[in-house]
Formats: C-alpha cells, sequence, structure tokens
C-alpha cells in the first residue's frame, strides 16, 4: 500500500465530487498536511479558490464537497470543515496499522511510488574546472548533486553522473604558467618567471611544481615547454579531484572535457543561432569595430543584455561552449536534464536557457531541464568565519573540511540540513560535537536505540511476526502510537515530492522529525513488557517501521545507519 496512491485517490474523490456538484473540472486540488492534528491528517483547501467561481462562501462550499466525499475513500474515516472552509481527512487507524505493517516488514524503498519508471536523468554537478583542489563550495554542491541523483533513483529513475570540465583556456594557461613560476623558482636555473598576476598561489602549486622537477629535471623552460606545465597541471588537477571526490564516495559515469566541443558541436551551434543552421535563429551578430568577434542577441530573448560568445582572436566566451554543451546533452535524448550550478553561475543558466529555448522551444525545455542554483558556503569556527580563497594561499579544501570533521556522514548530512537557495554558515564545532547536538547523530541515535530495542525483544521472546495484523488497530490505540503512525503513513509520499522538486534537504527535515517523534514515544511508552507480549510485539513492530523509515531515507541520502553508538 502506497499512501501517495491513497493521496492520488483523495485528490481524484474531491475532483469527483466537484465534478458532480457543479459540472466543471479541476486539474489540482491542493492536498497538504494541516499545522495540527487535531484538524486531520490531510487537509484541502480548494472551496477558497472556488468560492469566487461558484459565487459561494467557502464554507458552504467545503461543506458541500465533505458532504459528497463522506465514505468515499475506504482508507479514510471522516472528513470535517474546519474555519473558513478548510477540509479535513482523518484516516483510518487501520490503514495506518497496515502502512506502519509495510514499514517493518518491507525495505523503505518499496512503499515509494515509481515515478520515474525507467526513464533516464542526466544530473552534472561540480563541474569545477582543473585548475586546483575542490573547495568547501565544491563540496555542498558535491553532496547536493549526489544527493539529488539517489534521490531520483530512489523514486525509479536511471542516473547518469556526469562532471563537465574546461581543459582548455585561459584558466589552464593560467594554471601552467603558475606552476612553471614555481618551478623554475624550485630548480634555480638560468631563467625566472615572475608569478602572474591572476595566478594560482595554493601550496598545491608549489608541491605539484616539485613534483615536476623531480620527473623532467631542471631543463624546462617557459614559454616553450608551456604545453607540458599545462597539461602536467590539468592532469594533475584531475587525479586531484577524483582522490577529492572519492572521499565522499562520488564517482561520474562521464568527466566530459570542453575540448570535445569545439571542433564540431560550438560552431554548429553558432550557426544555428546565427540563422545558417537546422532549426535556426538570427541571433548572433559581428562587432561593428572588432573583427571577427560575435554577440548574442539575449536582449531579445529576454534577457538584460546581449552577450560575446567569441572573441576577436577566436576564442569562446563561457557561454558559448555550455550552450553547446547543453545541446549535446538534449540531442543525447535524457527524459530529464539536470544542472547543480552555485549561484555564481545563476546569470549565465539564465543565458543558456534563453538560448536553448530560442532553438528547441520553450515547452521542451521547461519539460526536460531543470537548474538547482546552491548559495556559499561559510565555514565558521568558535563563532568566527574561517576566509577562503580560490587563489590565494589560504582556501579550505574538500579535504581539509572532511578530515577536519573527522566523519564523511557528517558532513554530507549537514551539507543538506540547509535549502540549496540558502546561504550556509558550516559550523564547524557542531561537526565534530559527537552528541545529540549534532543533528546526524540524533537520527543515527535513534536508529541505533530501536537496533537496542530488538535485540532485547529477542533476548525476552518478542517477535512481531507473530501479530495478527486484524488485531493492530486496537493494540496500537494510543495517542503517542497514532502520532508516530501519522508521521511514518506521509513519509513516503514526502520523499516522493522531495524527489519530485529536487530538494533533498526536506529528507533531512523529515529524519529530524521522525526521530523527534520516536524519542517522544519511547519515552512515554514501554515498548517490551514481557506481561503483555502481543502489545510489546505490536509496538516491537511499530519500532521497525521507524528503523526501516530511518535507515531508509539515510540511505538515500548516503549516510550509514549504526546500530550501535
Amino acid at each position: 500500500m502506497i499512501p501517495s496512491r491513497v493521496r492520488g485517490d483523495l485528490s481524484e474523490a474531491v475532483s469527483e465530487a466537484i465534478e458532480g456538484l457543479w459540472g466543471f473540472a479541476v486539474s489540482e486540488v491542493g492536498l497538504s498536511a494541516p499545522p495540527n492534528e487535531r484538524f486531520g491528517d490531510v487537509s484541502c483547501q480548494v472551496a477558497m479558490r472556488l468560492s469566487g467561481e461558484l459565487g459561494m462562501p467557502p464554507r458552504e462550499v467545503a461543506e458541500a464537497l465533505a458532504a459528497e466525499l463522506g465514505g468515499r475513500i475506504p482508507a479514510v474515516a471522516a472528513v470535517t470543515v474546519d474555519g473558513p472552509g478548510f477540509i479535513n481527512f482523518t484516516f483510518q487507524r487501520g490503514y495506518l496499522t497496515r502502512v506502519s505493517s509495510s514499514l517493518a516488514r518491507e525495505e523503505f524503498s518499496s512503499l515509494l511510488p515509481d515515478d520515474g519508471g525507467g526513464r533516464v536523468a542526466l544530473v552534472e554537478y561540480v563541474s569545477s574546472n582543473p585548475t586546483g583542489p575542490l573547495n568547501v563550495g565544491h563540496c555542498r554542491q558535491a553532496v547536493l548533486g549526489e544527493a539529488i541523483s539517489r534521490l531520483l533513483e530512489a523514486v525509479g529513475w536511471r542516473v547518469k553522473r556526469e562532471y563537465y570540465f574546461n581543459d582548455s583556456g585561459r584558466q589552464m594557461e593560467l594554471l601552467g604558467e603558475s606552476i612553471a613560476a614555481r618551478y623554475l623558482e624550485k630548480v634555480g636555473g638560468p631563467s625566472s618567471l615572475e608569478m602572474p598576476e591572476k595566478g594560482y598561489r595554493g601550496d598545491y602549486v608549489r608541491r605539484w611544481a616539485a613534483e615536476l622537477a623531480s620527473e623532467k629535471g631542471d631543463g624546462l623552460v617557459w614559454p616553450d615547454d608551456s604545453e607540458l606545465f599545462v597539461s602536467y597541471g590539468r592532469e594533475r588537477a584531475m587525479r586531484r579531484i577524483r582522490e577529492d571526490l572519492a572521499l565522499l564516495e562520488i564517482t561520474f559515469d562521464c568527466y566530459f572535457p570542453e575540448s570535445d566541443l569545439l571542433e564540431e558541436d560550438v560552431p554548429r551551434a553558432i550557426d544555428q543561432l546565427g540563422g545558417t543552421g537546422p532549426g535556426s535563429e538570427d541571433l548572433v551578430y559581428e562587432d561593428p569595430e572588432e573583427e571577427g568577434k560575435l554577440w548574442l542577441r539575449l536582449r531579445e530573448l529576454g534577457r538584460p543584455a546581449d552577450r560575446v560568445i567569441r572573441r576577436s582572436d577566436g576564442t569562446y566566451t563561457y557561454r558559448m561552449p555550455d550552450i553547446a554543451y547543453h545541446l549535446n546533452k538534449f540531442e543525447r535524448g535524457y527524459d530529464l536534464i539536470v544542472d547543480v550550478f552555485g549561484s555564481d553561475h545563476l546569470d549565465t543558466s539564465r543565458d543558456v536557457r534563453a538560448a536553448l529555448s530560442a532553438l528547441l522551444g520553450n515547452d521542451e525545455v521547461q519539460r526536460r531541464l531543470r537548474v538547482v542554483i546552491h548559495q556559499f558556503v561559510t565555514l565558521v569556527r568558535a563563532g568566527r568565519k574561517v576566509k577562503m580563497s580560490t587563489r590565494a594561499a589560504n582556501f579550505v579544501t574538500m579535504r581539509d573540511l572532511v578530515e577536519e570533521v573527522g566523519s564523511v556522514d557528517v558532513t554530507r548530512y549537514l551539507f543538506l540540513t540547509r535549502r540549496s537557495e540558502a546561504h550556509m554558515d558550516f559550523d564547524l564545532d557542531l561537526a565534530v560535537e559527537q552528541s545529540e547536538e549534532n543533528p546526524v547523530y540524533y537520527v543515527q541515535y535513534a536508529h541505533a536505540r530501536i537496533a537496542g530495542i530488538v535485540r532485547k525483544a529477542v533476548e525476552e521472546g518478542v517477535t512481531d511476526r507473530d501479530v495478527d495484523p486484524e488485531g493492530l488497530p486496537e493494540l496500537l490505540d494510543g495517542e503517542h502510537e497514532r502520532r508516530l503512525m501519522r508521521l511514518l503513513e506521509v513519509l513516503p509520499h514526502r520523499v516522493a515530492q522531495s524527489a519530485e522538486l529536487l530538494e533533498p534537504h526536506r529528507i533531512t527535515e523529515m529524519l529530524a522529525d521522525l526521530a523527534t517523534a520516536f524519542h517522544g514515544f519511547y519515552q512515554n511508552v514501554r515498548v517490551i513488557d514481557s506481561s503483555r507480549p502481543k502489545l510489546s510485539a505490536a509496538r516491537l513492530l511499530l519500532c521497525k517501521a521507524c528503523r526501516n523509515s530511518i535507515r531508509g531515507m539515510l540511505g538515500i541520502l548516503n549516510v550509514d545507519s549504526p546500530d550501535t553508538m
């Protein structure tokens, strides 16, 4: 029994009641959780929306619908009206116990809807250029992108993970020149090289320069060996990036280099945008003052300003390969394309979307492309911000962060406790706190506590396998049991919503809610009572439902579920 299907039945019943009473259909009735459990388990506000159209007070509309809906949905015990016109549904206790029983005896994933239906999604994330180690901002994006990927997989999508990177251009030249400057400083030869003004000054550049000197000797010079310096820096940076991602157990299906686009895809995309290719638009114009320089007419597409897409020296600005790359993604036939970007990519992503919509049609782009933007991260230690810089020598790497926190689980979990759109203060003191003050330990402790209850049940010979499902509603009739079952029932539905919205932070919210509810249940109810074997078995089943739900949701986040702590 999948709770989201029950909600589907509810929505359908409300729609049918509206059509039966007033002769028209509504596309979305809007079901939500009421703010207080005394108002029921599911609430609907459709009466307020219909009031003006029907010329009736919303309460009157709601009462007419409630009368029509009574007894229509087997899982619902009561339909009531509250306030100005809220329609509230209270579930049958038998339905709640059946859901809890399913959660206790099956994997959590078995109650999730198959929304993906085997369709294929491409999720692009991290995509940092190979100019140095990944930093804490990349760490947030890596955790977020992986959680989105796993969340989509949980509801039936087949997910391909892709890392796109610029392996050429000015940034790579700066890295090569920075390594050359440190190399020549190291070998002490007759020539020297000043560090470029915008060069990379991190300690890793010194290390790589020393490694290069060890491998190649002291005979390299700049600029004669510039290609070697650049290629060495690129390869060393990509190796380090893969190693950093491995710390978080992240593996990509494809590392897609920008250079693969430059020969064919980018010129073809310019032709399409410029009106000379199939399915093209007249959106490209030459700069009247600089020969060879091309502009994209983004203002005609509703964007604030036109943008240069090709410089006069023939090199491309980053928007143009990005447009070509996304056209390539669409051509590969993915049903869903997800981009996970930092907020510094917001304008670029909007420009790219505008160009894609011009070429492919707005409906097609809206249907298949989703962009998730995350804000920056500030590290906080002892209440003070830790400064970071990409090129200066004092930036904090992903590896530094994971090693200081001392737990990959904590690192992952804490990054997912905030909405992606919200700026994040990552509290290093909280991260290393091994107590219930730490959000992940609080949840993991609930799982470990249930594991302890299960062990005690085995010792005392209590087993939930002997519970008669028909007798569960009578056994689990207390307010604490119902409160917990009410929360368990809605979890699969909320996970499906999280996947639809690409918002994995909702999973940490659910885990916190469930852990709090379970701890409250445990403090008020004696689970294992040898004098009451049937009740003990029923409450044990409820505990196992909580355990499997915590384990399932932590699994989506790739966080461990310990049995002891």
